[in-house]
């Protein structure tokens, strides 16, 4: 009579090759079933309603893996006296932690995508807050501008073909206009707009303004007007106190 044998155990290959489907399915399985179903996130405090987002953004949201250089930056250099020009506000999670987080009082917001404004109205009243801000994309001059839409808010652009969707005219403001229109001098601002940085004419930057944090998109604008902006900047009395995966931050004594 012969002994039972034991089966042999599976190979370091297959095992390898078994947690690797088994981690594909998860995957699939959370980004075609669970994350569309997600319609609201928090993060750092901040309520968010994600209910339109995409399931590639929501995953990024769950992870903390969103505005994670600004968030940062924000926290290690801004106060709660700093009065604040955000341009770029998408869904409003910057300002938002900005207020509710740093508490600071002061702060307007400017977002060119008027779709992206009634998300970001909604994520303010989600926190029992009302936002100031403008339906307005910033630019070198006064009037008007073509914004390149994408399928995710972050996909908005000034930059022609930058996005692949599709484009609409949108109302601008050079820096010097909405600082006028402000109401207080500002001392930070806040700026992330997808390569538009490249129309920007920072000479503009109100003498009031000691802090810019500021995203800078090289793969769009090129490496040399990324410099050029950073030179810029270093002879209007700024200098680069910290840079962190692209975003930097400014300082001016």
């Amino acid at each position: 009579m012969s002994l039972p044998t034991t089966p042999a155990r599976p190979s370091l290959w297959e095992r390898t090759l078994l947690h690797s489907l088994w981690e594909d399915f998860r995957t699939r399985w959370r980004f075609k079933f669970t994350l569309p179903g997600v319609r609201e996130i928090t993060l750092e405090g901040v309520r968010l309603d994600v209910t339109t987002l995409s399931p590639v953004m929501k995953n990024n949201l769950l992870l903390g893996r969103y505005e994670v250089q600004e968030r940062v930056l924000a926290q290690e250099f801004l106060t709660r006296d700093d009065a604040v020009l955000e341009v770029g506000g998408a869904i409003g999670f910057i300002g938002l932690f900005c207020q509710s987080r740093l508490g600071i009082t002061r702060y307007t917001t400017v977002e060119a995508n008027p779709d992206t404004v009634k998300l970001l109205e909604r994520n303010y009243a989600l926190n029992d807050r009302v936002p100031v801000v403008w339906n307005l994309a910033l630019a070198a001059t006064d009037g008007e501008v073509t914004l390149n839409i994408g399928g995710d808010f972050w996909a908005n652009s000034l930059v022609a073909g930058a996005t692949g969707g599709r484009s609409v005219r949108v109302p601008s403001a050079s820096l010097s206009t909405l600082a006028g229109r402000l109401g207080y001098a500002p001392t930070a601002l806040i700026i992330d707009i997808e390569g538009a940085e490249q129309y920007v004419d920072f000479r503009q930057v109100p003498a009031s303004v000691k802090k810019i944090c500021m995203e800078l998109h090289p793969d769009v604008i090129g490496a040399a007007r990324t410099y050029q902006i950073i030179a810029e900047l270093v002879n209007l009395g700024f200098r680069v106190e910290r840079e962190n995966a692209g975003t930097f931050f400014f300082l001016r004594a």
